[in-house]
């Protein structure tokens, strides 16, 4: 799968390192907004990562598919979120969003350019396996026993706005009105999310804990290989409530 990557941030360059020497993944192609300082330089020479001395940072702008990319990995932010968008609805080329802070309005803006354009985006807030699992089993709790209460505490490094778009996430699925987030800010925390579930009579604790950023690409990647040579508008929820129910007819 020949793959393109926009952001070098830390998520983003652990996709780099993540890609190295893989026989599925070819990583040909990384991108930048059109200001940025990064644009012209080698990728090895930002992310002090031994790649390919050829790969260049380009800016969206300059790009024109020669690489026959079939997706691109996008963990920029939410203006260039929408450039990609646009380049990816050019070339027809899959898109997975990454990115968090999209209002509902704009998310409909991205489904609606997916249909129109005859590609695959999945809109993917929550990357990981673990959080998705984690939210496949508190929306089942939380709709079949009614006496159960909830709360979520999040705890993340002192850069994170609060409370974070996956405690939001996880939330919305818990079938209760106003559910309590708490969120701690100390440095050294990737990403921990905690669900507290309790009727007065037991209590039932999930948390899950990122040890790296490695599980946002293999996130990420789990969706690249879902959406590859398919089009439409998909929630990463979607592909692993795919999964799950896949899992039980297998038995």
């Amino acid at each position: 799968m020949n793959i393109g990557l926009c952001g070098l941030g830390k998520a983003g360059k652990k996709f780099v390192e993540f890609t190295i020497g893989s026989e599925q993944y070819c990583l040909n192609t990384v991108l930048c907004r059109e200001n940025s300082n990064s644009a012209g330089k080698k990728v090895a020479e930002v992310t002090n990562i031994n790649v390919n001395p050829n790969l260049i940072v380009k800016k969206i702008s300059e790009f024109d598919n020669k690489e026959k990319l079939d997706v691109i990995i996008d963990f920029s932010n939410n203006p260039t979120t929408f450039e990609l968008v646009d380049l990816c609805s050019k070339y027809k080329i899959n898109l997975i969003i990454c990115p968090t802070n999209f209002s509902d309005s704009e998310i409909d803006r991205i489904k609606q350019k997916a249909e129109e354009s005859n590609i695959g985006i999945v809109f993917a807030p929550t990357l990981t396996v673990g959080i998705n699992m984690l939210i496949d089993f508190v929306q089942k709790l939380s709709s079949i026993f009614s006496d159960f209460s909830f709360e979520i505490i999040e705890k993340h490094g002192t850069q994170k706005g609060s409370p974070t778009k996956t405690a939001k996430v996880i939330g919305e699925s818990i079938c209760r009105n106003n559910v309590n987030i708490s969120s701690v800010r100390l440095d050294g925390f990737v990403g921990v999310h905690e669900v507290i579930a309790t009727n007065g009579y037991e209590c039932i604790s999930l948390e899950h804990q990122s040890f790296s950023r490695d599980a946002f690409v293999n996130g990420a990647l789990i969706a690249a290989n879902y959406i590859y040579g398919k089009t439409g508008f998909f929630y990463i929820r979607e592909i692993f409530d795919e999964m799950i129910a896949e899992s039980y007819l297998k038995g």
